[in-house]
């Protein structure tokens, strides 16, 4: 009973630790050459959040005044 008790718990503890990967949406808004837009949503399939949150991120960008984006994932 208590190596049964033992291997359930080294099974919970293993799938506790394993990062969840699932779909992600980044959704970014911002100007380009002046013309503002919002709701440029792309879905990060098959992603972990910290690695969706990189990835969505990277989208970031800023030139100028006229030239924007900022992106986050929902």
């Amino acid at each position: 009973m208590k190596k049964m008790i033992l291997a359930v718990a080294i099974l919970g503890g293993v799938a506790a630790l394993t990062s969840c990967k699932k779909d992600y949406v980044c959704t970014c808004s911002g100007t380009v050459l002046g013309v503002s837009y919002s709701g440029a949503d792309t879905t990060l399939a098959d992603m972990t959040k910290k690695d969706a949150e990189a990835k969505c991120d990277t989208w970031d960008f800023s030139y100028g005044t006229d030239n924007n984006q900022s992106c986050e994932l929902k």
